[in-house]
């Protein structure tokens, strides 16, 4: 199993916009993708930096969608991925 861990720059962003967008087309979609198998996403901090934690089948699969949502990406207006790493999962409880 692969882990995504992508941090979103989401300054500038309205919340409940930014939310609205995560929860009924970002989320969907990621859904949708091969291999995805659990995620978690968290929405902005005081410093304005949101993270997904997504979980995939495999490296290829956890691939695509670093791919998809990799550094400078926009995943909805004004909102831009500052860090995306993939990594072997050692353990899940």
């Amino acid at each position: 199993m692969y882990a995504v861990l992508i941090e979103v720059d989401v300054n500038g962003v309205d919340r409940e916009q930014g939310l609205t967008a995560l929860r009924e087309h970002i989320v969907p979609a990621i859904k949708a993708m091969p291999g995805f198998e659990s995620g978690t996403w968290l929405p902005g901090n005081a410093d304005g930096k949101g993270l997904s934690l997504t979980l995939w089948d495999t490296e290829a699969n956890a691939n695509v969608m670093a791919d998809r949502f990799g550094i400078g990406s926009n995943p909805t207006v004004s909102a831009m991925v500052a860090r995306c790493e993939v990594r072997e999962v050692a353990a899940t409880a």
